[in-house]
């Protein structure tokens, strides 16, 4: 079992209806009975063909306007907590001014389900840049990710520092196995609930789509108090949709030798981004919050850090008033010293 299972944030349990009416029971096999059905299973849902997938994805505001892509956590979780930060505070609204593009990554969610051959960083940083390509081909875009939507906005940074014009990182998990090893003796390890089943799957080359969405529910079931020390809020909880059990398992085991030992390394190439950089942290994790990211941020050229009192991980769902304000105040800055170089 990999080590950098912690990583899937804000992964509350799903719930299991099991009856229906007069029905009796509802086949599991069945699309949407286990789990919700991906862009695959429910034409109705919004997504996008591009880069050899199929991803949902929706866009709020003026397709003119400077665009902003979310970057949700994970790996393999939803964006559904993320709409939150689209909505109207005090009057204002990150879609007055931009374009808001919200997706589910790669096997992710409700985006299209992969084999392990397909689940990798390279190919999620592939697809990241071509929605850039699609949605603002003429200018960099910003970045907002969350937890590891952040490690995820940081290695895209590392290999494409032209192609991104700000970044908001919301908590980053570890950016480097460096980072990693401060905090690996403080991490819990989740119950997957249904060991054989993991262990089946994952010994599989190709996966149904019932596999998945098995898969799927047993990575839902009992991480809502595997990690009391970040601090989560459970009433109301972050929503999710579904979360990518093969995309969490493939990402994590890729930045891992064969002992255990964490390799990988997304700051490599970031003094080529001399841009300012938003790290924000809650006040309540006791694991990645505000200590840890005070000692990450150095890894960029300039970067900023605050603090999202009286929260945990969460902060954007429990206070996202302020998390908007806060984001809105760091995308003037940018303004301004984009004005100020011209």
């Amino acid at each position: 079992m990999s080590t950098l299972k912690w990583m899937t944030s804000l992964a509350l349990p799903l719930l299991l209806v099991v009856t229906s009416g007069c029905s009796g029971l509802l086949d599991p096999e069945d699309p949407g009975n286990l789990v919700p059905g991906t862009v695959d299973d429910d034409p109705t849902l919004p997504a996008i063909e591009i880069a050899g997938t199929r991803l949902h994805l929706q866009t709020i505001g003026d397709p003119s306007d400077p665009v902003i892509v979310f970057l949700h956590g994970g790996p393999g979780g939803d964006y559904r907590s993320m709409l939150v930060l689209a909505e109207s505070y005090d009057g204002f609204s990150l879609a007055d001014e931009h374009l808001l593009v919200f997706w589910d990554q790669r096997g992710s969610g409700l985006s299209r389900r992969h084999d392990k051959e397909s689940l990798t960083i390279g190919r999620f940083v592939a697809d990241l840049a071509a929605l850039v390509d699609r949605f603002s081909p003429d200018a960099p875009v910003l970045l907002i990710g969350d937890s590891w939507g952040g490690m995820f906005a940081t290695e895209f940074i590392n290999q494409h520092p032209d192609r991104v014009r700000g970044a908001t990182l919301m908590e980053p998990g570890p950016l480097s196995h460096e980072f990693f090893d401060l905090i690996k003796d403080d991490l819990i390890d989740m119950d997957m609930g249904a060991e054989w089943l993991n262990d089946w799957t994952w010994s599989q080359e190709i996966l149904s789509p019932d596999e998945h969405a098995r898969m799927d529910y047993q990575r839902c079931l009992g991480l809502q108090d595997s990690q009391p020390r970040f601090h989560i809020q459970k009433d109301p909880a972050a929503p999710i949709w579904r979360l990518g059990a093969l995309a969490n398992r493939c990402i994590e085991d890729e930045g891992m030798d064969n002992d255990g030992n964490a390799i990988f390394d997304f700051t490599a190439n970031l003094a080529a981004f001399d841009t300012e950089v938003l790290f924000l942290a809650s006040g309540l994790n006791e694991i990645i919050g505000r200590d840890f990211q005070a000692r990450q941020r150095a890894v960029y050229p300039s970067a900023t850090l605050e603090i999202v009192e009286g929260c945990g991980h969460d902060f954007h769902w429990v206070k996202p008033a302020e998390t908007v304000s806060r984001i809105r105040n760091y995308i003037d800055r940018l303004n301004s010293r984009e004005t100020e170089g011209e």
